[in-house]
């Protein structure tokens, strides 16, 4: 079953009941890998192979481009039972990525405890804490006994997933304490929560930032994390799984930045609508090639002068361009990293023309030397020098 060409060949030459039977071997994953490797026709074939608590994980795994053209004609109903099966803000997810009109007929269609919950994540912006937590949780009254604990959370876990944590709320539900799940399991019965949990309980604010949020779990070596609102009431929780997606997607959007790309564009879009998204920075990097061209007209009878001068050009501009570039990557590191701000601006500022002067230097006085001994002209070599320097 790990073998994509043997299960291309299963679906063309009608295997589908053995991969229906067997296809529960494999991990979500592996299966997206599989599905994201097949054309279109194949993806759909065998996603409706997947029975619907697994196919609610695969289509989270599958990447946007195959999970649109999974979606596109898939049986509305189908579509209810898996979202269904998902956890709050996978589903949230999904139901945001749809038209208006099939999210307003999935949400309908819900049990209606399941569409409340997902309504409710879906008014948040996606880039927030309350985007990315989920509802299912455990939460406990402070004054309940540990028995009565354990109770509940043997009731509640095939429901809400991995539970690592207790979080343990006063009549109000205002998150007071936090209790690990290995702890609850190992202390007297007869004793009421309270007594054992852990009030010096970290929570996020559910309209923070989800950069924010990942810099949390990293400072704090973190699990998962209870997530409030303006009262202090818990609301959700976020996963360790819902950050690691939050940092190869902040990762994504700062590299696409730096290339002048927006976030929204994918590999298969359209040709036109790549166009349009990339067109306004390269006319921007065209206007300031003019004005570096205009710049170096300036200097029009020095460079027929001296045509020599020409031949260096490149490597000057280039070295220049690299330098930039190494600046800028270490920069645009340092804000991911929250490692730069307001704070710290002129200490990297001043660090960063330091650095600029001293490999300046180093590669000006290697310019000069090369000049020199190829071309056998000192003056030649000062000017490429100091050229390089600046």
């Amino acid at each position: 079953m790990h073998n994509v060409k043997k299960v291309t060949d299963l679906i063309e030459d009608d295997g589908k009941q053995y991969i229906k039977e067997h296809i529960t071997e494999l991990h979500p994953a592996d299966i997206a890998d599989i599905i994201e490797t097949l054309d279109e026709e194949k993806k759909k074939e065998l996603f409706n192979l997947l029975h619907t608590k697994i196919a609610s994980k695969v289509i989270v795994e599958v990447n946007e481009h195959s999970r649109d053209q999974i979606l596109e004609d898939i049986n509305k109903e189908k579509l209810t039972d898996i979202v269904e099966e998902m956890s709050s803000d996978d589903a949230a997810d999904l139901i945001a990525d749809l038209p208006k009109k099939e999210a307003k007929d999935i949400l309908e269609k819900l049990h209606w405890e399941d569409s409340t919950e997902v309504q409710k994540l879906l008014k948040y912006p996606e880039d927030t804490a309350g985007g990315i937590m989920q509802t299912e949780l455990l939460s406990v009254r402070e004054e309940v006994l540990i028995e009565d604990a354990i109770i509940q959370l043997m009731a509640l876990s095939e429901n809400i997933g991995d539970v690592p944590n207790v979080f343990v709320v006063d009549k109000n539900r205002r998150l007071v304490g936090i209790l690990p799940v290995r702890k609850l399991l190992i202390v007297k019965h007869e004793m009421p929560i309270s007594g054992i949990i852990d009030r010096n309980v970290i929570s996020v604010n559910v309209n923070e930032d989800q950069e924010e949020v990942a810099n949390i779990f990293k400072k704090y070596d973190l699990v998962s994390l209870a997530v409030v609102d303006d009262d202090s009431r818990l609301v959700g929780r976020i996963q360790i799984d819902d950050i690691v997606d939050v940092l190869v997607e902040e990762a994504s959007e700062d590299m696409l930045h730096m290339a002048g790309i927006y976030q929204d564009e994918k590999i298969m879009d359209p040709p036109l609508k790549s166009v349009r998204m990339r067109l306004p920075w390269l006319v921007i990097n065209l206007a300031t090639a003019i004005l570096a061209a205009s710049v170096v007209g300036l200097f029009q009878d020095t460079l027929q002068a001296m045509v020599i001068l020409a031949m260096f050009m490149p490597i000057v501009a280039g070295m220049g361009g690299n330098a930039g570039t190494q600046a800028l990557t270490v920069t645009i590191r340092g804000i991911a990293l929250g490692e730069l701000s307001f704070n710290n601006a002129k200490r990297a500022v001043l660090n960063g023309i330091t650095i600029g002067l001293l490999n300046g230097v180093v590669t000006g006085v290697i310019m000069a030397l090369i000049a020199y001994y190829w071309k056998g002209n000192y003056m030649l070599g000062i000017v490429l020098g100091l050229a390089m320097m600046v």
